[in-house]
């Protein structure tokens, strides 16, 4: 649902394209030197106010989507919820519990830990969109702000290192379509390659005593795992005529972007298989729990089998687990689930406290017993995620690869990782298979 604010925005941007168009209108005809560049400088500042203006609409979106995530997870809602909250109460938060904080490294310095609802950018820190500034550096700068973006960026080679607020905001971008963060998963700004983060692997014994007796001993044991950075990188074709001629064509590729790259994430920080050098995702992170729907898998016929993994993580001292991931293909199959009367099925409250999120990204092709066409739930507190993100983003326009066929290909290149501080607080509800 739009809120009233979004609705002004988008009117705005609608009246600051119009006014843009006329403005290029008007200078495409004018012959005065004076005049043209008086233009220019009118073009230029309809510009910064269009983009300024495309940040506020992201920022509204975002702000009513985290609004959206916190009223739907709400007890004993009916059906699949919509989203999660960022996990933290105000409680916890008030008293330094599990809410929004900062690492310290070995050097006493800062290390930001960022909830779902945080932002990797500082909101004072405005540029160009991302998807403009890979469209100047194949058509050319229109204004100063691209001018001093393609300036701060190119290197000798050829390739182009987006400045850090740019990078910043267009990471946000990315982890607002990301269902891992917004599962709950925490992000950690990586200023180098690596990054030690420590993991709980057992709980500490305690115990009651009488006077006198000795204490329970039993010390908690930890491990450490390391974030390493690792490279996630693609290309995206696009023809000359369109870089040149459509006046949205930066939002398409930050758009094409920030998806397509979000799903990636997605499917490595879940189901990725820690080889061919991407990271080591839940399923296969030792130490997780799993339920099984058989041998050969099974469909679903009831929630029973969602009730058993949510018990293997109360069982595990984890009350309250902030998501369950999925494939759209089993929230259609949950959503059919009717009683012996035909009519739908009552979802148990232990199900619907759980914000269930679906992605493409989740794989559909599983192999289990026989079966190689099973999918998975993936329950947790996927605020025990931690993704690592470098804030630095490399672009590299490649104008002779794809001449052939009259297309230029972007490529870009990202580094990141996952790692879990608790794997016992996941559990892979495994072998889910579609109805005979």
């Amino acid at each position: 649902m739009k809120t009233t604010k979004l609705i002004e925005l988008e009117r705005d941007r609608l009246a600051l394209r119009d006014e843009a168009r006329e403005i290029l209108r008007e200078l495409e005809s004018e012959t005065d030197t004076s005049k043209a560049r008086e233009l220019e400088r009118k073009h230029d500042a309809a510009m910064r106010s269009l983009d300024e203006n495309k940040l506020d609409i992201e920022e509204e979106q975002l702000s009513a989507a985290d609004e959206a995530l916190r009223l739907s997870r709400r007890p004993h809602s009916e059906g699949s919820c919509g989203g999660a909250d960022d996990g933290a109460s105000d409680f916890a938060r008030a008293w330094g519990g599990e809410g929004r904080g900062e690492w310290v490294d070995e050097k006493g310095n800062a290390v930001r830990v960022l909830e779902n609802t945080d932002r990797f950018s500082d909101t004072r820190q405005r540029g160009n969109a991302l998807g403009d500034t890979v469209r100047a550096m194949i058509t050319g700068a229109r204004n100063d702000t691209e001018r001093r973006a393609l300036s701060e960026g190119t290197d000798s080679a050829g390739g182009y290192t987006v400045p850090t607020p740019l990078a910043s905001w267009f990471i946000d971008r990315l982890r607002s379509q990301s269902v891992a963060v917004r599962a709950g998963a925490r992000t950690v700004p990586m200023e180098s390659q690596t990054l030690a983060i420590a993991r709980l692997e057992t709980d500490p014994t305690i115990g009651w005593r009488a006077e006198n007796a000795s204490i329970a001993e039993g010390d908690p044991t930890f491990g450490a795992v390391t974030l390493t950075a690792k490279s996630l990188a693609g290309i995206l074709k696009v023809s000359r005529e369109l870089m040149a001629d459509s006046l949205n064509v930066g939002e398409m590729i930050e758009n094409a972007l920030a998806q397509t790259m979000a799903l990636e994430m997605d499917r490595a920080a879940i189901w990725g298989s820690g080889s061919s050098n991407e990271p080591t995702g839940v399923v296969n992170t030792v130490g997780i729990n799993t339920v099984s729907m058989g041998t050969n898998g099974a469909a679903l016929t009831s929630y029973d089998d969602l009730i058993d993994a949510i018990y293997e993580l109360h069982a595990d001292n984890v009350p309250n687990p902030t998501a369950g991931v999925h494939h759209p293909r089993t929230g259609r199959e949950l959503a059919k689930l009717k009683d012996a009367d035909n009519n739908p099925l009552g979802v148990p409250a232990m199900v619907s406290n759980i914000p269930l999120l679906s992605t493409t990204a989740a794989p559909i092709d599983d192999t289990q017993g026989t079966a190689n066409d099973a999918s998975s739930i993936v329950y947790g507190d996927y605020r025990q995620m931690f993704l690592g993100m470098r804030e630095s983003i490399n672009i590299r326009i490649l104008d002779q690869l794809y001449a052939g066929s009259g297309q230029i290909g972007i490529l870009v290149h990202a580094r990141m990782d996952v790692q879990l501080a608790q794997p016992k607080a996941f559990c892979e509800l495994a072998g889910i298979i579609p109805p005979a």
